[in-house]
């Protein structure tokens, strides 16, 4: 049985950007902090509106000396997320590139997906959860090696594996009416002591009172082969007020339908709710 999957990613993109400013024009305008960021390192990072909401999502890697960092995001909003990024550069020693394609992902254990990942060569890994992303600056995908353990899978897969461990997407989880918060992306896309960037004042007063009123959150459905419900499908719960709103759905081969979506803090684990006609209950992610 192969060890570690491989699928290509035509659905992200790469934003270059170079110059002797990039990481310090980064921490400027992003939620973390990069201006400690030294070949090699990797993190992720928001864009905010003034009033803290979520507008990009994105991945960095600083990959030398010389100023030269990745951005991988999805690829419907890396011209956008170029643009904004360039916007404001004409300060600083930054150029920021033309979003290109060169995204793969390796799922599997650890230390297979890491002896992979040295074997490509790639410009960049991205970490996340159950695997790593490859990233190349020149514009084409690493090329991993095929040895007997590794074997490819279509994109459907990368699908199935981020809903199961229930990693918030861009356009999905992560769109303009989402704070931090609630998509639980603190931890790893927000540097609570970091000092002021573009909606970090609702960043800081959210977390420091509590006030989320969602929560990421997965669903099983009662029925394994319920059809999955649409994007923003609204939820009901069992006594019939509002529960939230379903995200991403998806029939998975091993969990059958499952979804992940906002739910209203007052919601308990377990909690019944209603997708249309079709019961759900409330989970805890990752999905068991």
């Amino acid at each position: 049985m192969s060890s570690v999957t491989v699928i290509e990613r035509p659905d992200l993109a790469v934003v270059p950007l170079s110059g002797a400013d990039s990481l310090r024009y980064l921490h400027l305008v992003c939620s973390q902090h990069t201006e400690q960021l030294r070949p090699g390192d990797v993190t992720a990072a928001l864009l905010l509106s003034p009033k803290g909401k979520i507008e990009f999502a994105f991945r960095i890697a600083a990959v030398d000396d010389g100023g030269t960092v990745l951005l991988d995001t999805e690829a419907e909003a890396a011209p956008a997320l170029a643009e904004r990024l360039g916007r404001f550069v004409f300060r600083y020693d930054v150029k920021v590139g033309d979003p290109q394609p060169g995204v793969l992902t390796l799922l599997g254990p650890d230390e297979a997906t890491t002896k992979l990942s040295l074997e490509a060569g790639a410009a960049a890994t991205h970490p996340f959860s159950g695997g790593l992303d490859l990233i190349s600056g020149d514009g084409t995908a690493p090329k991993v090696p095929e040895p007997a353990e590794a074997a490819t899978a279509p994109l459907e897969a990368w699908e199935w594996h981020r809903i199961a461990v229930g990693l918030p997407r861009w356009g999905r989880e992560l769109t303009d009416d989402v704070i931090a918060e609630e998509a639980g992306l603190l931890g790893s896309h927000v540097h609570l002591d970091k000092g002021c960037y573009p909606g970090q004042e609702t960043v800081a007063r959210v977390h420091n009172l509590g006030q989320a009123q969602r929560r990421l959150a997965g669903l099983r459905f009662e029925d394994p082969d319920a059809p999955p419900p649409a994007f923003r499908t609204d939820l009901v719960s069992d006594d019939g007020r509002r529960a939230g709103q379903v995200r991403s759905a998806i029939h998975h081969p091993d969990l059958g339908t499952i979804a992940l979506a906002y739910i209203r803090r007052v919601i308990d684990p377990g909690r019944l709710v209603l997708a249309g006609d079709q019961p759900a209950r409330v989970t805890q992610l990752p999905f068991q």
